[in-house]
């Protein structure tokens, strides 16, 4: 397997629970919502990784409509999910795809095949191993996988109700 490093993307706290993003110079904004003690400044955390998979689909199907010379233009994913309050988690995602024209069973069988191969969900499918490192006063330390001791994930609270009309 060869592995390629990418852009380093950096998270900077603003203030109260808002954090700038940075990923290859572009700006983002996260946010909790006021009911969570935020701001309501931006999407959550949680709703950013939704909304990456939706537009690593998108993308995944307009490549592949326009390889398969398919009119892609405007296409559309929009995305839902379901949240499991008591495992303060994510427990399904409807990623739900508006293509402008009538297109072949073919050509949306390939379309279908190229989403389901995307990037982002792949991770989902095959997690990678993701390791924290804390640093204080210079010194690094590694501190582990994301679990607690008890092989407990952390309390989480549910995402964004505030915004949703």
């Amino acid at each position: 397997m060869e592995v390629i490093a990418v852009a380093r993307i950096t998270v900077k706290h603003r203030h109260g629970q808002s954090f700038d993003i940075r990923v290859r110079g572009y700006a983002l904004i996260s946010d909790e919502p006021v009911t969570l003690g935020g701001d309501d400044e931006g999407p959550t955390p949680t709703e950013l990784m939704v909304a990456g998979l939706a537009a690593c689909a998108a993308d995944e199907a307009v490549k592949r409509l326009a390889t398969i010379g398919e009119r892609f233009e405007p296409t559309e994913v929009g995305a839902d999910f379901d949240w499991d309050s008591e495992g303060s988690r994510i427990t399904s995602i409807r990623l739900e795809v508006t293509v402008p024209h009538v297109i072949s069973t073919s050509a949306r069988n390939e379309m279908l095949h190229a989403m389901q191969s995307c990037p982002a969900r792949k991770m989902l499918a095959e997690p990678p191993s993701v390791e924290y490192e804390l640093s204080v006063g210079g010194a690094h330390t590694v501190v582990g996988l994301g679990l607690d001791s008890s092989g407990s994930w952390p309390e989480e609270p549910p995402p964004d109700v505030d915004s949703q009309s």
